[in-house]
């Protein structure tokens, strides 16, 4: 039987494991150097490498699959009096994103920032929708199940970095983005248009097809502020049990 020093000893040795074992990084997420000269690359080889694992999701870290991935909802901002784009979408699954490509990737280690360009070639949505508004000289209105493909989406994230500390330990957080969404083309059709009435079911979804750059303008900010979420969710959940030291060691 063990004596009461030593099991106090085995006791603190157990528990120094546990924590070293729980704050230890995935074989998944490669370290990178804080090193300016060499991190924008290494911070895009990392993402190339963690691609798999983002594409199936991360149990262990709460992050969720990102093909697909789900938008819950994407609506105008509570209290908004714009009648620009008043709709609602539901439940979208969005799927093509793993097979996204970085055009740019670059960290500043001084400053705590990050941007970054992806691009998708093409994504796909299916959900449900709500929708009064006037478009153009056209009032639409029903709710049912859209349908729509993406092609050429290119995403600028800039996100901004702060240090925090806990338990004396430093981590990474970050703190806010902002994100901006270009695409070169899309097709879109709404179902359940006016209580079914297919004939002019069929004139809107043709509507919204021929103004594609009026529906972009309308709906971009309420499909960035969805999109940044998501992001920012990711990233903090990937990085938060990681210290800063162990994440990007001094060279």
């Amino acid at each position: 039987m063990l004596s009461r020093n030593k099991f106090i000893v085995f006791l603190f040795v157990m528990l120094t494991c546990h924590e070293q074992c729980y704050s230890k990084i995935p074989e998944y997420i490669q370290v990178c150097k804080r090193d300016q000269d060499t991190v924008n690359e290494c911070v895009r080889d990392s993402i190339e490498k963690l691609r798999p694992k983002l594409v199936e999701g991360i149990p262990e870290l709460n992050v969720p699959s990102l093909d697909p991935f789900y938008i819950h909802e994407i609506a105008p901002p509570v209290g908004s009096n714009s009648r620009a784009f008043q709709a609602v979408g539901k439940d979208i699954k969005v799927s093509g994103a793993g097979n996204f490509s970085l055009k740019h990737v670059e960290v500043d280690l001084e400053n705590l920032t990050f941007r970054a360009r992806v691009r998708f070639p093409r994504l796909h949505f299916e959900g449900k929708y709500k929708v009064d508004i006037q478009f153009l000289l056209l009032p639409i209105r029903g709710e049912g199940t859209l349908v729509a493909d993406a092609i050429k989406c290119n995403v600028d994230a800039f996100m901004k970095i702060k240090i925090v500390e806990r338990d004396g330990v430093e981590y990474i957080e970050f703190t806010s983005i902002d994100t901006d969404i270009t695409i070169r083309d899309y097709k879109i059709k709404l179902q359940g248009l006016f209580n079914g009435d297919k004939a002019l079911e069929d004139a809107t979804n043709m509507a919204l097809n021929e103004n594609k750059a009026e529906l972009l303008k309308a709906a971009k900010p309420f499909a960035e502020k969805g999109v940044s979420t998501i992001i920012l969710d990711a990233a903090n959940k990937v990085t938060k049990d990681i210290p800063y030291d162990e994440l990007f060691p001094k060279p």
